[in-house]
């Protein structure tokens, strides 16, 4: 297994750390900045409590995070386009404020939770102007989350390559039995009936190959439409499996369980393709 793929194995994993290691930094040092800066004016006591920075700068940092699936699914919405720029920045302007309004009402309740706990008081001061003072960097943080992600997102894709399947004819092309995959300038063919499980992921279906994954740019319904015949069954709403490296299927009480490949990885199944999956899997048998 190279590092990329590696990576993608734990892709999630990776991404949740970077940001929880980004974020606690950047509050580690704006706290002990503010403290610094207090401290270099001479002054012989903070005009407020040592953790008091670390408070402001934390129920900061911990919404923006927790606000991090609203901007992925924001970008994934395609509400962005450079094609209509007009649109782009009305939307934009839009998706800034849900964003900034939730941030600054999650953010001051944390606040006034932990104030309150200590028997202090939290004051956010004027409504008004602590909302401009906020949104006004807000919306740069909105700006710089969404150039982030979508940076991310196109190294990612450029590393990964993207799979194509291939098709034959003319005058009704047909899905062949191989993809095409592009990946870092190259192009090579692999098998449609090495694909071991698929999975579903956003704007993508991940076509697995042992510790190998190809991206296709589809729905699962397409996908599973497309391949149909091709021994391929669906198992959940997110993923799909190659009833050839089925090794068994688990059930608990009331529908659903796990399905098993051979190489071990568990797949969930659900209760609405529970009795389907097993239809094909005796048609298959027979």
């Amino acid at each position: 297994m190279n590092n990329f793929t590696h990576y993608q194995k734990y892709q999630r994993l990776y991404e949740s750390a970077f940001v929880l290691g980004f974020f606690t930094l950047n509050a580690l040092v704006l706290a002990t900045s503010n403290i610094m800066e207090e401290l270099a004016t001479g002054t012989s006591e903070l005009p407020f409590e040592t953790w008091e920075p670390f408070l402001w700068e934390f129920s900061s940092a911990l919404v923006i995070v927790a606000l991090f699936p609203f901007v992925s699914r924001f970008l994934n919405s395609g509400l962005l386009s450079w094609s209509n720029p007009i649109r782009t920045a009305c939307y934009f302007l839009v998706g800034s404020l849900v964003f900034s309004i939730v941030h600054i009402v999650a953010m001051v309740a944390i606040r006034e939770i932990v104030y309150a706990f200590v028997g202090s008081d939290y004051n956010f001061g004027n409504p008004w102007f602590g909302f401009l003072y906020e949104y006004r960097k807000d919306i740069i943080t909105f700006a710089v989350l969404i150039v982030v992600i979508q940076s991310y997102r196109f190294i990612v894709s450029r590393l990964r390559g993207e799979a194509t399947l291939v098709q034959q004819g003319e005058d009704k092309p047909r899905v062949s039995d191989r993809i095409l995959v592009k990946k870092l300038g190259k192009e090579f063919i692999v098998n449609i009936s090495d694909v071991e499980w698929i999975e579903a992921s956003g704007n993508y279906v991940n076509l697995h190959i042992g510790e190998r994954l190809y991206p296709v740019r589809a729905t699962m319904g397409s996908m599973i439409e497309t391949l149909e015949g091709r021994g391929f069954s669906r198992i959940h709403r997110s993923y799909a499996v190659n009833l050839d490296f089925v090794d068994a299927i688990e059930s608990v009480p009331g529908g659903g369980g796990d399905v098993v490949l051979k190489n071990e990885r568990r797949l969930p199944i659900s209760r609405k393709f529970h009795e389907s999956m097993k239809r094909s899997l005796l048609r298959g048998s027979t």
